[in-house]
């Protein structure tokens, strides 16, 4: 049995991809790879790493509700002058539920330039509208951030919110950096953002300095890797359930 739920809630429901365990996104090409390079089983891939796996699986991935189509910047024929880049909706949504969809922008002087992302392409902080209200029950928040392992040209701004307490829909932060020379369509149903339900605790940092002899865990470490695979998923690994 689940004690805890993590609520989803839009008005457009049936006619936006569903939001659903970030499971379901892993990348095809994980799942067709092979768990060894060769023959030998001292010669694994990603695909033997467990943790690995468990930044695709954990939590919940909102998609994109519709496409956006990247546009390069053009130079108007008119001045000469270069045109910002910009995202593209299909032209015949209506305009009532444009707001659900909306790209917009944040004044570039709002962040200092040494804490925006260095992989960007362009110097604008841009901001998606999100059809969804997020709810957790009390004591619970939410971390939003790029859904992990995935590639992709559009790299949200990391942020934390406490969802038992917020109300309203969640408007993502981003940078975009892909190649900004070329058009680029953000499919609908691909993953857009990655939500990490978590319940707030406090906790205290401690720091322990040991004597180096102690590291000496040569029997431990023997114990432990006696197998030759699967040691850390035998031995050390909790599944975690997201539904």
């Amino acid at each position: 049995m689940f004690s805890k739920k993590i609520k989803f809630i839009s008005p457009l429901k049936t006619f936006i991809p569903d939001p659903k365990p970030a499971s379901v996104f892993i990348p095809k090409e994980y799942k067709e790879m092979s768990a060894y390079l060769s023959n030998s089983k001292k010669n694994p891939s990603v695909k033997k790493c467990i943790p690995f796996l468990d930044a695709y699986t954990t939590g919940y991935i909102i998609p994109f509700p519709i496409d956006y189509e990247f546009r390069p910047a053009d130079i108007n024929p008119h001045d000469g002058k270069e045109e910002i880049s910009e995202f593209a909706v299909n032209e015949t949504i209506p305009l009532n539920l444009m707001p659900y969809f909306e790209i917009s922008h944040h004044n570039s002087a709002q962040v200092a330039p040494e804490l925006k992302n260095t992989h960007r392409t362009i110097d604008i902080a841009f901001k998606i509208s999100n059809p969804w209200i997020i709810k957790t029950p009390p004591g619970y928040s939410c971390i939003f951030t790029s859904p992990l392992n995935h590639n992709s040209p559009f790299e949200p701004i990391d942020a934390v919110v406490d969802t038992d307490n917020y109300d309203q829909p969640i408007k993502f932060p981003f940078y975009w950096t892909g190649d900004i020379s070329k058009s680029f369509i953000l499919k609908k149903g691909s993953p857009m953002i990655m939500v990490i339900p978590f319940k707030r605790e406090s906790w205290q940092m401690e720091v322990v300095y040991q004597d180096v002899k102690k590291w000496d865990n040569s029997n431990e470490r023997l114990k432990f890797f006696s197998k030759m695979t699967d040691n850390y998923k035998n031995k050390s690994w909790v599944k975690k359930s997201f539904k």
